[in-house]
């Protein structure tokens, strides 16, 4: 039995370099949405924090193989900026960053994890459940000194979302 082969054949090459960005950004961000379909949204399992922790350590792996600063809070929020960006695309570009060595302050009007085309079929609460687990577990991961807390999200229904990075109490 013979094949035919599809005249049209689509190559790595043929795809502009931003367009496949785009799609790994797409695909990763649903991925990891997706982890925060369940049926209980303030429930997050032990295989799902266990995939946050990987993504946590995977982050550091970049921070460090590229000498990404993370001692204080303002270096933090660089270098989670900076790999946020790599992962989710530039909805992550922060736009606002106000950073000290003791507590740094994101805001960001976009968010890659909000849109529909990545959350649909997800709840905004799930959606911020998702959110503040990666953020934790990336902040732990790259220097667990500090904690995250974010006091505005969109998917509250704030008009942009507001992280605090610190100093853990000693």
């Amino acid at each position: 039995m013979a094949y035919i082969l599809c005249d049209i054949m689509v190559h790595v090459k043929d795809i502009p370099y931003v367009t496949r960005w785009r799609m790994a950004n797409h695909v990763l961000t649903r991925l990891v949405v997706a982890l925060g379909d369940g049926s209980d949204a303030n429930d997050v399992s032990a295989f799902r924090d266990r995939m946050y922790s990987e993504m946590g350590q995977e982050i550091l792996s970049i921070a460090n193989r590229y000498g990404m600063k993370r001692d204080d809070a303002s270096h933090l929020v660089q270098t989670l900026g900076t790999i946020s960006v790599i992962l989710f695309g530039p909805e992550f570009e922060t736009r606002y960053i106000e950073g000290f060595p003791e507590e740094a302050i994101i805001r960001l009007t976009e968010c890659a994890m909000f849109r529909e085309e990545s959350a649909h079929g997800i709840s905004p609460s799930q959606v911020n459940n998702v959110c503040q687990a990666y953020v934790r577990h990336a902040i732990e991961a790259l220097n667990p000194e500090f904690t995250v807390t974010i006091s505005r999200a969109r998917c509250r229904g704030d008009s942009f979302c507001e992280m605090i990075i610190g100093r853990k109490e000693r």
